[in-house]
């Protein structure tokens, strides 16, 4: 029986990708689909979601902090990989992303003493 031995593609990529996790709108040719940000480079992103455009289609990325356009150039089952028409700042897209506000019940406190609150 041959042995057989798998190598790692090398990594190519000039500009470092981030981990994300950020929900965001794609819209091409009259079309508007929820996806989430899974990562972001300088110049693009992976995608998932449930229904996404095919490679070569012209797409609009949109999230808070970032509105970009840029082309599909790969795509799998429920992913896709975009190339951005320029540049982004992806620690500002992440960072932008992680100042939610919550939504929390008021806290209410309770006198059970002199100077005592539960």
């Amino acid at each position: 029986m041959d042995s057989m031995t798998y190598r790692a593609r090398a990594e190519r990529r000039r500009e470092s990708r981030y981990d994300a996790k950020v929900d965001a709108t794609l819209n091409w040719d009259g079309i508007s689909q929820p996806v989430t940000i899974r990562n972001i480079s300088m110049y693009g992103a992976l995608l998932t979601g449930t229904w996404l455009p095919a490679v070569g289609e012209w797409v609009t990325l949109i999230t808070a902090g970032l509105e970009v356009c840029g082309t599909v150039i790969w795509d799998g089952p429920d992913r896709c990989g975009l190339l951005f028409s320029h540049p982004v700042n992806p620690l500002a897209i992440i960072a932008e992303a992680g100042v939610h506000k919550m939504d929390l019940p008021p806290v209410i406190l309770h006198g059970t003493g002199p100077s005592s609150y539960a």
